[in-house]
C-alpha cells in the first residue's frame, strides 16, 4: 500500500497503482478533488480522501486555494513571496478539514511507501508522522530550502537515516540502492547549492 498525499488529479496514484494493491490518494483543495474522483472512480484499488494532511489536531485550516491547481498550499508565502516561482499566482482562501499521517496509518495500515507532494507545506506534513516507515518521499523546490532542511532534520530525528535526491518529476521513479548515501550533512549542501527559481525534484528517504 501507498500513500499519495497532495495527490492532485491523481495522476501519481495512476501511475503507481500497479506495483501495489492499494493506494490512498488524499488532496486538500475540494474544487480538485472533484477532479481527482472523476479521475479515479473507476479504480476500485484507489481511495479517494479529501483532506489537508498536517500536524494541526483535526481543526480546520486555512488553505490557498490556487488557480492553478497544481500549486494549491497551506503555505501562503509559496503563492506570494517575491522568491517564489509562483509569486503573483491567483488564489482564494478556504478552510480545509486536516489528518495526520498518524491518522492514516491507524485508519488504513502502514504503507510501503509515503509520496509527499504538498506546494510548500511539506514540514507541515512531515511532522504529522511520528514512526518510521520503509520510504518516503517529498517534493523540494529550491527557493524552499529552509523547508527541505527542517523535514531533513525531523525525519532524520524519527529514524530515516538514508536519502537521495530527485531532479524534476518522473511519477514512476524508484531511486537505485546505490544512489542513497548517509551523510545527511552531503544532502543539505547539495540542495543548498541549487539555484533559486530553477532547481527542484523529489527527496527519497529511508
Amino acid at each position: 500500500m501507498y500513500f499519495d498525499i497532495g495527490s492532485n488529479i491523481g495522476k501519481w496514484s495512476l501511475a503507481n497503482i500497479h506495483k501495489t494493491s492499494k493506494i490512498i490518494s488524499v488532496e486538500a483543495s475540494p474544487k480538485t478533488f472533484d477532479y481527482l474522483l472523476g479521475n479515479l472512480a473507476n479504480n476500485p484499488k484507489i481511495v479517494c480522501l479529501n483532506y489537508a494532511v498536517c500536524n494541526n489536531n483535526g481543526e480546520d485550516i486555512t488553505f490557498y486555494d490556487s488557480d492553478a491547481n497544481t500549486l494549491s498550499t497551506i503555505n501562503k508565502e509559496w503563492l506570494t513571496s517575491p522568491s517564489s516561482r509562483f509569486n503573483n499566482t491567483g488564489y482564494s482562501i478556504i478552510k480545509c478539514k486536516t489528518i495526520t499521517i498518524d491518522k492514516l496509518i491507524e485508519t488504513y495500515g502502514r504503507p510501503e511507501l509515503i509520496k509527499i507532494d504538498v506546494e510548500g507545506g511539506e514540514y507541515e506534513c512531515v511532522s504529522s508522522l511520528s514512526q518510521k516507515v520503509n520510504n518516503l518521499c517529498f517534493e523540494w523546490a529550491s527557493e524552499t530550502n529552509e523547508v527541505t532542511i527542517k523535514c531533513l532534520d525531523y525525519l532524520y530525528s524519527i529514524g530515516f537515516t538514508r536519502f537521495c535526491i530527485q531532479y524534476e518529476d518522473d511519477y514512476t521513479y524508484r531511486p537505485n540502492e546505490t544512489l542513497y548515501i548517509s551523510d545527511i550533512n552531503s544532502i543539505k549542501n547539495t540542495i543548498l547549492g541549487t539555484t533559486p527559481k530553477i532547481h527542484w525534484g523529489m527527496i527519497w528517504c529511508k
